[in-house]
């Protein structure tokens, strides 16, 4: 070859990404993102739900009808859809009304899909 002026061809592995490949992984982080964007309001409320929850017992109420009332003054306050005071449990333990939730959050994802998420929580002690 080289009686003519040419060099051999060296071969190099092939670098960068093939546009298939490329295209897969866009595909699945924008899909994530959507998911994770559609859950992120829910997340918010259950823990808007649980902080209420916590100043409710915290400051002591003497029934379970003041925890009902307290819960549906706070629910307005902090934008809450998913559970009301009638939703609550509230029971005398050892002197101390412990209050108890759990609700479920259907988001729909896409034509006949939904994502159902169990949000339950209690201020038993040890629990919250």
């Amino acid at each position: 070859m080289k009686a003519f002026g040419l060099r051999a061809a060296r071969l190099t592995p092939a670098r960068g990404f093939a546009a298939l490949s490329v295209f897969f992984w866009l595909s699945l982080l924008i899909s994530v993102m959507y998911v994770f964007f559609r859950v992120l309001p829910a997340v918010n409320e259950s823990f808007s739900v649980r902080k209420a929850i916590r100043s409710i017992a915290a400051s002591g109420p003497a029934t379970p009808l003041d925890v009902i009332n307290a819960f549906d003054r706070q629910k307005g306050m902090d934008g809450i859809e998913s559970i009301s005071g009638r939703d609550l449990e509230v029971i005398r333990e050892d002197g101390v009304l412990v209050i108890t939730y759990a609700y479920d959050r259907k988001i729909p994802l896409f034509g006949g899909v939904s994502l159902l998420i169990r949000y339950e929580g209690t201020t038993r002690k040890g629990a919250l």
